[in-house]
């Protein structure tokens, strides 16, 4: 049977969307995509939309928290159901963000916007050797791509990647895979992030 994979949608204006490159990572590894789309008002959950996504949650092999603009609180709530229950996750940009943000993070404008869109390398990043996203890339430091405009400080996760004082990856080594990246590994079609996805999926 195949494995079930939950994606956080995002608000766009009067849409809620999945990224296709994600959505596109998810069958390639023959699992199967779910849109987790909350019910709430202006981001605030009530208790009975809060259990209905959860619901939704747990019917999940794995999650992959995508990037976006802006996170609210049913970001932070699935995060720490994810948590709580040994979920494997993956954070990407904004969904690192929200994962550092649960555990004691705050978010800052960047003054020099690092938003690059529809460009593939933009900077290297320098990985923490005693770290399992080392483990998984097997690399001091790797190039990556970069398109976001906050950056996250000041979380009680472990840092495991860095570049130039932003924080650029986040884990809870103690977890089935609590990963956190704030580069998009789903526009790089190179091994770094087959490695990191192959991880994730290998860990469901």
């Amino acid at each position: 049977m195949k494995k079930k994979i939950g994606i956080l949608v995002r608000p766009n204006m009067d849409q809620l969307t999945i990224n296709r490159e994600v959505s596109d990572v998810i069958t390639a590894h023959h699992c199967i995509p779910i849109g987790i789309v909350p019910t709430c008002d202006e981001g605030v959950m009530t208790h009975d939309s809060f259990q209905d996504m959860m619901d939704i949650l747990a019917l999940c092999d794995g999650v992959i928290l995508q990037g976006g603009c802006d996170y609210y609180d049913y970001d932070i709530q699935t995060v720490r159901y994810l948590y709580e229950h040994n979920i494997p996750t993956l954070g990407i940009c904004l969904g690192m963000q929200t994962m550092g943000c649960v555990f004691g993070g705050t978010l800052e404008q960047i003054e020099n916007d690092i938003h690059h869109h529809f460009v593939d390398y933009v900077h290297s990043i320098t990985l923490n050797q005693n770290s399992k996203l080392y483990s998984i890339l097997k690399k001091d430091t790797i190039i990556v791509n970069s398109r976001h405009h906050e950056q996250l400080v000041h979380t009680s996760l472990p840092v495991v990647a860095h570049a130039c004082g932003t924080i650029e990856a986040i884990e809870d080594p103690s977890k089935k895979f609590f990963i956190g990246v704030q580069w998009h590994p789903e526009s790089i079609d190179d091994e770094n992030s087959q490695a990191l996805f192959q991880a994730f999926f290998d860990s469901i």
